[in-house]
């Protein structure tokens, strides 16, 4: 990941802006200080479409663009307060997310993609809350099993419909990219495609 594109920053850019938009899209529910959002969908996104190294890198700009005070977070929000606060967790997690989908759509040995972007999005959801649930407990004081009560069991349905629904959308876009984005994914599908 030396050498950076103009082309490639400007899809890192594109992902870290659909987070962002992903975030103020928010939902605050009142027995949790966790709302639900489409930022998650974006960042695992991120690591699907562009691979381990760039998504891993909008997610890293999302998270130091609200950390400098940049309101990009949930009901436009930031500062040091937020990502020490309880959501932080989930927010780091989106950085992890990315380079774990990216990892395991552009490595794990299976031939159909749909499989392969299945299962790099629900791994990466898992790292989103094996990151985020642990944090939230630490600074909330609650239990771990409180913290998966209130900020993990509640989005599970909203996270198995965004996974289908990222599925759907890599697909897609992937099916595109291959002629105009030039992504990892992309041109791996593109090599399949050629010896297939």
């Amino acid at each position: 990941m030396s050498n950076i594109s103009i082309r490639e920053m400007v899809w890192v850019a594109f992902f870290t802006a659909l987070t962002s938009v992903g975030a103020w899209i928010a939902i605050p529910l009142p027995f949790s200080p966790v709302p639900i959002a489409l930022a998650s969908l974006f960042a695992l996104l991120s690591g699907a479409i562009l691979g381990k190294w760039l998504g891993a890198l909008s997610q890293s700009v999302y998270f130091l663009m609200g950390l400098a005070g940049i309101p990009v977070f949930a009901r436009f929000t930031a500062g040091p307060g937020i990502v020490t606060g309880p959501t932080g967790g989930y927010l780091a997690g989106y950085i992890a997310a990315a380079f774990v989908v990216g990892l395991l759509v552009e490595y794990i040995p299976v031939r159909q993609k749909a499989v392969r972007f299945a299962v790099g999005l629900t791994a990466g959801t898992i790292v989103i809350y094996a990151m985020g649930v642990p944090w939230l407990a630490l600074v909330t004081g609650m239990s771990f099993p409180a913290a998966m009560v209130v900020g993990m069991y509640p989005f599970l349905p909203g996270d198995a419909l965004k996974i289908m629904m990222g599925v759907v959308l890599c697909l897609s876009l992937v099916a595109q990219s291959s002629h105009v984005w030039r992504t990892p994914a992309a041109k791996d599908l593109a090599r399949q495609a050629e010896s297939d």
